[in-house]
């Protein structure tokens, strides 16, 4: 499996989906996966219940690890056909926490080179504010290269979590 920092597919799903998410949530329930319902981030809580296009699962209580993947599942339904949308990450806390490393790592390069760039052009030396850039570069690095680990890691449940939502989805069209 290649690297990528949130793992996707998707699936087209034939026939009619009125009913299609209660019926994908209805197979995946039967399977060894936990399942649950959430609200998409900005659905509200006024207008049309879009609860019911997104579903969350990852792997059972007993199996899971620090870096046990969460597959979210988001079903855009039309006439004829549905698409599913499916995307790899880790627990939201520790994906929130990532990214928000990565951001304030960011931030001390930017300012750590700027303020090196300004000393420099007053004729100064500030070699200290070089070394604050390059350590930081080095944990940004760090941090991208446990991401990889933590894939690896995480490869088997991934297949796992991505062949519950496959055969889930054949289930439904046996069944139409």
């Amino acid at each position: 499996m290649a690297f990528s920092f949130r793992p996707n597919f998707a699936l087209d799903v034939d026939g009619p989906n009125a009913d299609l998410v209660e019926r994908l949530a209805t197979e995946l329930a039967s399977m060894p996966v936990q399942l649950r319902r959430t609200r998409v981030p900005g659905g509200g809580e006024s207008g049309p219940a879009r609860r019911d296009h997104h579903l969350v699962i990852t792997v059972l209580p007993d199996e899971r690890h620090f870096w046990s993947p969460w597959l979210t599942i988001d079903v855009e339904p039309s006439s004829s056909r549905a698409k599913l949308s499916a995307t790899f990450s880790p627990h939201p806390s520790l994906w929130t926490g990532y990214l928000f490393g990565y951001l304030g790592l960011g931030i001390v390069v930017l300012f750590s080179l700027i303020f090196a760039g300004s000393v420099a052009m007053t004729g100064g030396s500030s070699l200290w504010s070089l070394w604050v850039a390059g350590g930081a570069l080095g944990c940004m690095i760090a941090a991208w290269w446990a991401s990889v680990i933590g894939q690896r890691l995480a490869a088997a449940q991934m297949t796992e979590l991505r062949g519950a939502v496959e055969r889930a989805v054949s289930q439904l069209a046996q069944r139409r």
